[in-house]
């Protein structure tokens, strides 16, 4: 029989330990960084598990993903996602594999991505507060309760800033170009309120022949863009779009517009990830001021114009389709419009066969911009500056099937 002396010692013991829980505050969330150094598909996965927060800044984050791939023997390709805890969770660390077979769909593999992640992060999940509402069950049934994310206190208030400069050079004798690009970009994104803020300044220079056969020119574009988004219902939201630019291939010394936009989802929002069927109208103002006359011998004009867009998107284990039409024409000349359709389509028509084709295709009537005078032969041949067209296509197709062995999820990168 245990004495007093080692009964009291025992009830000590456990009365700091029980202390010692208390002292130890569980985080309220994780907060998820993820480093995709492949094909992920991003907004799907915040959709999904939509009771973590995410984080921009690896060094801001308490859980760490990096997901990285390779190419298998069998055609598909071997998923790897490693895990680390960093803070609360420092040393908690783990790796999963999951295989995406090659006749597998984007839709399917997301679906794996999904679930793999949530694998990956619930030790962490187990160890936070939300531990207390995790729900686990094998099969999922309709009617189950989210645990929603609840973000902490954001001191940038949900803007994202971007600063990037970036350029290319190519050149031989007879040819060179460069390149040069420099933007700035911020966004705030919310379940209310949607705005992206961009500039960019862009010059192209190339060069054709040498020596008195030599002929250079350069491109210059500036371009300030800002669209402004409201949530108005699970269906249904509202914005402007304002934009300024400056193009010496489009003819503009100066070309601006302000359009009030609303958008209609016969879906709800929350399904976009997977089925989208949106209608949008945009009605507003167009300020152009050229640095030649036009072809209609305008210096200078403000027109306004309206836009219809029937937008359709679906993501399904059959395959993807996207697709869109745009209807809009001038007010002072209904026959200055223009239409266009554009599409892009992957489907598994059987196992291990895929059929792929996408494009667009434009007829317009409404180029304002056209410069009056004789077309040259160095403008046909260099595209220096837009030209008049009454058409404007683009078209890829592609036909894949592949057969054999599904089985092979060995990686050997060698080579």
């Amino acid at each position: 029989m245990m004495n007093s002396k080692h009964l009291c010692i025992s009830i000590i013991s456990i009365f700091f330990i029980y202390i010692d829980s208390f002292s130890q505050t569980k985080p309220e969330n994780i907060r998820l960084f993820i480093d995709c150094q492949t094909s992920c598909d991003i907004n799907y996965i915040k959709t999904e598990i939509d009771y973590i927060d995410y984080v921009n800044d690896r060094f801001q984050a308490n859980v760490y993903l990096l997901i990285t791939s390779q190419t298998t023997g069998g055609g598909g390709r071997n998923y790897n996602l490693k895990i680390s805890g960093q803070g609360p969770f420092e040393g908690i660390v783990d790796t999963l594999t999951y295989i995406r077979q090659s006749v597998a769909t984007d839709a399917e593999n997301r679906s794996q991505a999904v679930q793999s992640i949530q694998s990956a992060i619930l030790p962490y999940l187990l160890k936070t507060e939300k531990a207390q509402d995790l729900v686990i069950s094998l099969k999922e049934k309709e009617g189950t309760n989210k645990i929603q994310a609840i973000p902490e206190k954001d001191p940038w208030n949900f803007w994202v800033m971007s600063i990037e400069a970036r350029g290319s050079f190519a050149g031989e004798n007879n040819y060179s170009s460069k390149n040069l690009r420099a933007g700035v970009s911020a966004s705030h994104v919310t379940d209310k309120m949607k705005v992206y803020i961009g500039a960019d300044i862009n010059r192209v220079t190339n060069r054709f022949g040498q020596g008195t056969d030599e002929f250079s020119f350069t491109n210059k574009n500036n371009d300030f863009d800002n669209t402004t988004v409201w949530s108005l219902g699970p269906k249904l939201s509202a914005g402007f779009s304002l934009s300024v630019e400056q193009s010496d291939f489009r003819n503009f010394k100066l070309y601006s517009f302000l359009t009030p936009a609303i958008e209609y989802s016969f879906y709800p929002y929350t399904q976009a990830q997977n089925q989208s069927i949106t209608l949008m109208y945009r009605v507003g103002p167009r300020y152009f001021k050229y640095y030649e006359e036009t072809v209609f011998l305008e210096t200078e004009e403000l027109r306004f114009q309206q836009n219809l867009t029937l937008d359709v998107r679906y993501n399904k284990p059959w395959g993807e389709i996207r697709g869109s039409s745009t209807f809009g024409h001038y007010f002072h000349d209904i026959t200055k419009n223009r239409l266009s359709f554009y599409t892009n389509v992957e489907l598994r028509v059987v196992k291990g066969l895929f059929l792929n084709f996408g494009g667009s295709y434009a007829f317009q009537r409404d180029q304002l911009n056209i410069v009056k005078g004789d077309v040259s032969d160095q403008d046909l041949l260099t595209r220096r500056r837009q030209l008049n067209s009454t058409f404007d296509f683009n078209m890829d197709f592609g036909l894949r099937y592949r057969f054999g062995s599904i089985y092979n999820s060995i990686v050997n990168p060698r080579f």
